[in-house]
């Protein structure tokens, strides 16, 4: 499926969007405001057809300007994994403004992880798992879950404490084998979920607030999918936990 670069800032879009940023729309591109401070533009670049990120600043220390370079470079590695970010270039400076640009690509491959829909709008079990297994191959480890779980912690433990086992890195390969369009209502509340994991009360109110906003059918349906695909996996308590809060049980009873 030919996918257009239109498509492909929508993708990063949503993606910073389910972390911790502040996203301004602009004319087809976007901004985003990151905690660190740091403000990016995202866009399609027309002239030689690709996705730019430009970062603009007063700083005229060199040294000062290079670390926020730096730094920002990292935050859009750390938010956007799946692309590749080119280091930061200046393309303009005049009256103390300094301008710099990289340049964003996406691997084709991102846009294989996309919900299996047939006939009548519904997913074929049997395909998703059968793309679950060849893809589990090439990443053993993410629905093997070694440790046993104790039998003294409490659900919301369990699944803090099978999160704490897991980076960033690990969470979207999950989610990409799962099948959740980049899109997907519930892959967003997951991200957020696990980002908010520092302690169990944290853990509760994220879940309890994520469930909320899952309302659609499809996010049912979503929802649903990943409850019995993940069934064994390191995510399937905190799926479990959101499961009950969405269909209207308590998560702690």
């Amino acid at each position: 499926m030919n996918q257009t670069l239109e498509d492909k800032v929508a993708i990063i879009r949503e993606n910073i969007q389910a972390g911790r940023a502040d996203l301004l729309e602009v004319a087809g591109s976007f901004r985003a405001d990151f905690e660190s401070g740091h403000t990016v533009y995202i866009y399609v670049e027309t002239y030689d057809n690709s996705i730019t990120a430009r970062f603009e600043t007063r700083e005229k220390e060199t040294d000062k300007r290079q670390h926020d370079i730096d730094t920002l470079r990292d935050v859009l590695v750390k938010e956007i994994g799946f692309a590749d970010i080119s280091e930061f270039v200046e393309v303009q400076s005049s009256n103390n403004r300094y301008v710099y640009t990289a340049r964003v690509d996406i691997d084709e491959s991102v846009f294989f992880h996309e919900t299996i829909v047939m006939e009548g709008n519904k997913t074929d079990s049997a395909e998703i798992f059968s793309v679950q297994e060849a893809k589990q191959e090439s990443v053993p480890d993410l629905f093997e879950v070694k440790a046993e779980k104790s039998v003294d912690l409490s659900p919301i433990e369990a699944a803090l404490e099978r999160l704490e086992t897991i980076d960033a890195k690990m969470l979207r390969q999950s989610l990409d084998m799962m099948n959740l369009k980049r899109s997907s209502n519930v892959r967003m509340a997951l991200t957020r979920i696990f980002r908010s994991a520092e302690d169990a009360e944290e853990l509760t109110l994220s879940i309890q607030n994520e469930a909320k906003k899952l309302i659609s059918r499809n996010d049912h349906e979503d929802l649903r999918m990943i409850k019995t695909i993940n069934a064994d996996g390191f995510l399937e308590p905190v799926i479990e936990l959101l499961s009950e809060s969405v269909f209207g049980r308590d998560l702690n009873t």
